[in-house]
């Protein structure tokens, strides 16, 4: 079989499958296509997947991160090149659980699947902009005005959980437990339409300090859209129907207080949004001694052991205490009274 032959059957049975283990989210199957059709199969999809050699592969690499690709005109990151390589070797491994080619090595020792000899920089070039606590300071007092309301809150709850945009973006009320102090990620909004979330993993629950939940509290006092099946961040323009857009609400409020406190400068081109908040809890955590299995723990990473997969399902004083240092790093102490 060709390599598009393979692919495309792994496109039906594996990619866009709709149930069951392996599953993948929208954004992710939105992706992996989009590098699938416009990069993978233009080079190697009408070669017999026999044929297609670890060394070809590792040249096409090197051309790739070398010279100007695509719309941009610039060389391919790593960690680009990294996400090539996880793809063809997925196919590869999708057509040998079918049969469809075999599970063995010819006489020269070479694996059906030549990914497995294909060297590659594990690394990414990309290296995210961590917020330190002094600079969220700043930026909480940039944004602490009545007209930016919503957009204070998005930053501390995000700077405080680490939650992904999308997960914050399609939280409704009804998702906060105040009494038991918990934030259950039941949904994701992205690209103007609500998703399944991440993976199976990340649709769990956060813990919620008091002092957070105050905060949530004073702005669901403030908001238009305060019944329990609203959107905690809706949109005012859609009069509540969708929430905010995570990226537009970045650009026009995260990002020029980020400038003000001094994370990018003026003219910044890289990327820089709420999702840096998630990398900045992080790298405080392990600066304060909070054991790694917690920070994991509070990020609900994909990939887990068993201590990672019992604190994700489970709200505990450490993990609390983690993100109670956080609160008061920025500045915030303990809430005036109870929230309800």
């Amino acid at each position: 079989p060709t390599f598009r032959e393979l692919a495309e059957h792994w496109r039906k049975h594996e990619l866009k499958k709709e149930s069951g283990v392996g599953k993948k989210a929208p954004e992710t199957v939105s992706i992996v296509e989009l590098i699938l059709d416009n990069w993978i199969l233009p080079r190697w999809g009408e070669m017999k997947a026999g044929e297609i050699k670890p060394l070809g592969i590792e040249a096409w690499f090197n051309q790739l991160t070398s010279s100007p690709q695509g719309k941009k005109n610039k060389p391919l990151g790593w960690g680009t090149i990294q996400k090539l390589k996880s793809i063809m070797s997925q196919v590869y491994r999708h057509a040998q659980r079918y049969e469809l080619i075999p599970v063995s090595v010819d006489a020269a020792g070479r694996p059906s699947n030549p990914l497995l000899l294909v060297r590659s920089k594990s690394s990414s070039e990309y290296e995210a902009k961590v917020i330190s606590p002094e600079q969220m300071i700043v930026i909480l007092a940039e944004l602490e005005k009545p007209e930016t309301r919503m957009e204070w809150t998005l930053a501390v709850l995000h700077a405080s959980t680490a939650l992904r945009p999308e997960e914050s973006f399609g939280l409704k009320w009804s998702d906060i437990d105040w009494e038991s102090g918990q934030i259950h990620i039941r949904r994701g909004w992205s690209k103007g339409k609500e998703t399944d979330g991440k993976n199976a993993g990340s649709m769990s629950q956060v813990p919620m300090h008091p002092v957070l939940a105050q905060c949530l509290q004073d702005w669901r006092k403030e908001s238009l859209y305060f019944g329990d099946s609203d959107w905690v961040f809706a949109s005012i323009k859609a009069k509540g129907r969708i929430p905010r857009t995570a990226s537009i609400c970045a650009q026009d409020y995260l990002r020029p207080a980020a400038i003000k406190a001094g994370v990018i400068t003026k003219g910044y081109k890289g990327r820089f949004g709420w999702h840096n908040c998630r990398h900045s809890l992080a790298s405080f955590c392990g600066a304060n001694e909070v054991h790694p299995a917690v920070t994991q723990s509070i990020l609900r990473h994909k990939k887990l052991s068993t201590t990672m997969e019992i604190y994700t399902h489970h709200v505990n004083s450490v993990q609390m205490a983690a993100q109670e240092k956080f609160l008061k790093a920025i500045g915030l102490t303990q809430p005036t009274g109870p929230a309800h």
